[in-house]
């Protein structure tokens, strides 16, 4: 994300930087964040939204929520004190499964469908869906080899 500084230099900011920023009181951090947050969470949220064969335009509703949510928890005093990827994540998380409900079956577990949304859907790499998930990079790398090897037997 390339940004303009009070002192009119141009800079570069990930999520994380301006979640930091956002913690720290800085409301002009927030519309910059809003903008790299809003993609990944439409993603995730259309994901499991198609899942459950809910539209897309009440998945891209529930991901503005997310958003304003997650801004509020970064703005709070324990959500400044979390990783960025888990709060985002776990937020998320509570707001598609209160809407979107389970589906049945399905190939492979939970955890390996989480692991593909975030790594083929929103893109996030390896360490960063450890630490949404709250688990090694190991154990994304072993999950995700299951799940897809699941995919092929499906």
């Amino acid at each position: 994300m390339t940004t303009v500084r009070g002192n009119g230099v141009l800079g570069h900011f990930t999520m994380c930087e301006l979640a930091w920023s956002v913690a720290a009181g800085d409301a002009a951090a927030m519309p910059a964040l809003l903008r790299q947050l809003y993609p990944q969470a439409s993603a995730y949220c259309r994901a499991r939204a198609r899942d459950t064969g809910v539209s897309f335009t009440e998945a891209d509703r529930l991901a503005l929520e997310v958003c304003h949510a997650i801004l509020a928890e970064v703005s709070s005093v324990a959500g400044a004190q979390q990783p960025f990827a888990r709060l985002a994540y776990a937020t998320a998380v509570d707001a598609a499964d209160s809407r979107f409900a389970q589906p049945a079956g399905g190939a492979g577990t939970r955890t390996q469908r989480e692991i593909l949304i975030l790594r083929t859907i929103v893109g996030l790499d390896l360490e960063l869906t450890a630490i949404a998930m709250g688990i090694s990079p190991r154990r994304v790398r072993a999950e995700q080899h299951a799940a897809l090897r699941s995919l092929r037997v499906a």
